[in-house]
């Protein structure tokens, strides 16, 4: 029996790889480099005016931004071949993950379920997690449901409902994020998209074992296995209740401080991964040219976000968590 898939199905496209790279390498010839302008701005959104973001802002305000980064990846999905789809599917299924994640956050605290409807505006999730999302005010049946589905494509997602009963809607995150990265780095990649879900492990990794420190939680952080850092060094990290043997192990010594604040440590981590990105885009491979313009859409999406949600604060903290 096939498994059945976490992304939707769409019309195949047969455009060479390298066709696709152009149009995106034109696309992101389009975006701005300097980040002095919209912090100081008195009108951010009217600052952006001729930028690909501004429809999305106009409209729907600071929210459309995330808006804007779902029709992208869209964008971008329908116009990849079939090899290329199976390629990226990965990079997908993670993007997505978090938006099934921050639906069920809006579902769990009673949300209209209207409210998740708009949060999937553009969503690459398959057709039938969507129905499942939108369909039933009753969230216990709802996973019950989500879990027959997810158990579809792994096994790995069996346990999901049982996890939300008995430890509530933090536990149900940590399960399912690991099950999302256990069923992804499973599987046959490209190196470049296996590092890179490595090093977004790692980053999910610092900032649990952060928030544990920071908020002097008694039980150890939950660890995901599958990345670069060894999990043992996140186990001595915490047993000392010193985070600096993993900063050293990533090379952050010169961008967090040795007990950095939470949001500092995940800019730092961000501006790793990009910087890494970069260099993988210098090579002008396919892959790198493709995931360093999936991973610039989410980063220009998370640094204007940023700035439209702290209008309120000074300067110099949001200039410091730019992911440049």
């Amino acid at each position: 029996m096939k498994r059945q898939g976490i992304l939707k199905k769409l019309d195949e496209c047969e455009y060479p790889a390298e066709f696709l790279v152009a149009r995106l390498l034109g696309k992101k010839g389009s975006l701005f480099r300097n980040w002095e302008f919209l912090i100081t701005s008195s009108d951010a959104v009217e600052s952006l005016a001729h930028t690909p973001f501004y429809p999305y802002l106009k409209k729907y305000a600071a929210p459309g931004i995330w808006r804007f980064l779902h029709h992208e990846y869209l964008w971008v999905f329908q116009r990849m071949n079939s090899d290329l789809r199976n390629q990226f599917e990965p990079y997908f299924i993670y993007h997505e993950s978090n938006t099934l994640l921050v639906c069920l956050r809006y579902l769990s605290s009673r949300k209209e379920i209207e409210s998740v409807a708009q949060g999937l505006h553009y969503s690459l999730l398959h057709d039938d997690l969507q129905d499942i999302l939108t369909s039933s005010p009753d969230f216990d049946a709802l996973l019950q449901a989500l879990e027959f589905r997810l158990s579809a494509c792994s096994d790995l997602f069996i346990g999901l409902s049982e996890h939300y009963e008995k430890k509530g809607m933090a536990a149900l995150e940590v399960f399912l994020r690991d099950c999302f990265f256990a069923f992804l780095l499973s599987r046959k990649q490209p190196p470049m998209l296996k590092t890179f879900l490595q090093y977004l492990v790692d980053f999910h990794n610092c900032l649990s074992l952060a928030k544990t420190l920071r908020w002097q939680i008694e039980t150890e952080p939950a660890i995901i296995a599958g990345g670069s850092v060894p999990a043992d060094l996140f186990k001595r990290a915490y047993f000392r209740r010193d985070p600096a043997p993993v900063i050293t192990f990533l090379g952050l010594q010169d961008r967090a401080e040795t007990a950095p604040a939470i949001q500092k440590l995940a800019t730092a981590l961000l501006c790793l991964i990009s910087g890494k990105l970069k260099r993988w885009s210098y090579q002008r491979h396919v892959t790198g040219d493709i995931l360093f313009y999936l991973w610039e859409q989410y980063r220009y999406a998370r640094n204007i976000s940023m700035v439209l949600n702290t209008m309120l604060l000074d300067d110099e903290p949001v200039r410091e968590n730019i992911v440049a």
